[in-house]
Formats: C-alpha cells, sequence, structure tokens
C-alpha cells in the first residue's frame, strides 16, 4: 500500500474521531424543575468526559420568566457525602441531594431530601437512580421509571401558607 493513501485516510479517520469527541462533548438536559408554588423553573444539564465514559460536569440553572439568571457547575465531590443543597429559603434547606456510591462512569443512588413541614421540621425522601441507556446517555429513574422532569408540589398550611413540600411529581416528556 502506498504511503500517500494511508495518510488520507488517516487523517479522515482523526477528523470523524474528532468530530465524534466533540459531540459527545456537548451539553445534555437531564432534567427540567418546576414547582406549582412559582413560575420559576430550573434545569439540570450534564457533560460527558472526551471519551464518553463518564460525566465531566453537571450545571444547574435557574430561570425568572424564561431568562437564564444563574448557572452554576456541581461539584460532583460534595454528592456523596453531605451532598448538595438545591434550594434553600431563609435558614430552610428545602431541598438536598445526596448520595452514598455516585461514581461519574456508573451512575448510583442519589436520595432527594425535601423539607414536608418547616413548622414540624419533618422530611420526606425520594430514591432516584441515575445510569446509563442504551444510547450511553444519562438517564434518571424514579420507582424504576425514567423521568426528565421534576415538579415539586408546595405544602400549604391556612394563615401562614407554603410550609415545605408535599410531593414530588416525577415525569416524562
Amino acid at each position: 500500500m502506498q504511503l500517500s493513501k494511508i495518510v488520507p485516510t488517516a487523517l479522515a479517520i482523526f477528523m470523524l474521531s474528532s468530530i465524534l469527541s466533540a459531540t459527545e462533548a456537548a451539553e445534555k438536559v437531564l432534567c427540567v424543575v418546576s414547582s406549582d408554588v412559582d413560575k420559576n423553573t430550573g434545569r439540570m444539564t450534564y457533560e460527558m468526559d472526551e471519551d464518553g465514559r463518564g460525566i465531566k460536569h453537571i450545571y444547574m440553572e435557574a430561570y425568572e420568566n424564561g431568562k437564564l439568571t444563574e448557572r452554576k457547575e456541581v461539584d460532583m465531590s460534595e454528592i456523596n457525602g453531605d451532598g448538595i443543597i438545591l434550594h434553600q429559603k431563609d435558614k430552610y434547606v428545602t431541598v438536598r441531594l445526596y448520595s452514598h456510591n455516585f461514581d461519574e462512569e456508573r451512575g448510583g443512588v442519589l436520595y432527594l431530601d425535601t423539607l414536608y413541614n418547616a413548622v414540624k421540621g419533618e422530611r420526606r425522601e425520594y430514591q432516584i437512580e441515575v445510569a446509563k441507556n442504551a444510547q450511553s446517555e444519562i438517564v434518571m429513574m424514579n420507582n424504576k421509571k425514567e423521568f426528565n422532569n421534576m415538579k415539586f408540589i408546595g405544602k400549604k398550611a391556612p394563615i401562614i401558607g407554603v410550609i415545605g413540600i408535599e410531593k414530588v411529581n416525577f415525569t416524562k416528556n
């Protein structure tokens, strides 16, 4: 085989693999977050590492009236242990996400800890499994059902108003 035929072929393979790697690194929406308390929404997005084996970055985005107001990267090392605070109102941590076994390549079980009743100090917890699907995309499941939307339903008390989170609805679009 001639060298003049090998070099263009090798160059074409290199360019194709570079394009595929760049495609793998694109951000994808993991979940859209909303509530019945206000019209604000949030999004969790992720980006895979260069070889598509594990999660490189997870971002939390907040939107008010459809406009991006905040974007921060989640420190994945904080998920295992005390977890990360997703929402806090005054001194109350209303939503926290933590795990005991989360791994960027294999996923794991996450726990969504919510403030159910601030008056009594009651909390509720939801279990979320994170894994790759057949297309190597990251998916989240609750009760073995895949979801990409979380809607928080406020717990309301007469006179006081919202005192916590009644429940979280997990749905797929």
